[in-house]
This record gives C-alpha cells, sequence and structure tokens, in this order.
C-alpha cells in the first residue's frame, strides 16, 4: 500500500514538473506526452524507483522495471493533468468568466 502512495505522490511531483518544463520550453499540446514520458523515466531513474521490484514482481533487467515504472509515472501524470483541466474547466463555466468582465471590467473602462 505505501507503494502506491509513493507511487501517486511520484506521479502528481511529475505533473507538476512537467507542466513547468512544457511551460518554459513548449506550448505545444502535442509534445505534452514526450515532455511527461521523460520526466517520468527521468524521475523513476534518478530516485531508483521500481513500483515492479516494489511488488516482488521480477522482471528479467532492473532497467526494465524502472523505465517502465517511469512511463507508468508519466501515464499517470497525463491522467491527473486531464482530470485537473476537466475540473479548471468546470469552474470557468460555473464563474463565467465573460459575464464579470462585461459587468465589471466594462465598468472601469468606461469610468477612466
Amino acid at each position: 500500500m505505501h507503494v502506491l502512495a509513493v507511487f501517486l505522490l511520484f506521479a502528481f511531483g511529475v505533473m507538476a514538473l512537467t507542466m513547468f518544463v512544457h511551460h518554459a520550453v513548449s506550448h505545444d499540446h502535442a509534445s505534452w506526452h514526450f515532455t511527461a514520458s521523460l520526466v517520468g523515466v527521468a524521475t523513476a531513474w534518478l530516485t531508483g524507483f521500481s513500483m515492479w521490484s516494489s511488488w516482488h514482481v521480477h522482471m528479467r533487467y532492473d532497467w526494465v522495471g524502472i523505465t517502465m515504472t517511469g512511463l507508468a509515472l508519466a501515464g499517470t501524470a497525463t491522467f491527473f493533468h486531464t482530470v485537473m483541466g476537466f475540473f479548471s474547466g468546470l469552474d470557468r463555466k460555473f464563474h463565467d468568466q465573460a459575464k464579470v468582465l462585461e459587468t465589471h471590467d466594462l465598468k472601469k473602462v468606461k469610468a477612466a
């Protein structure tokens, strides 16, 4: 159970770091998955984290388990990013920003 908690926390970290790197390097939506894969595999390799060996699933080579853990981190981070995007879209829908701009901010412009 602790392995799953560590995995999920790593996935949130990979998501945050991928958002930072993606924003700094490129705004292209198609490069998100590639960036998440790089960050996920790099995180798994830097920490030496293999969820497969932690769950006693034996791999022929250790590097395969670490790399697959990094790819799983990237996939989970992409899923979290999509879910967070959905909820931020709902927030924009329920608090209609266009209506706020029209009623509040345009009054400031007319007054000036």
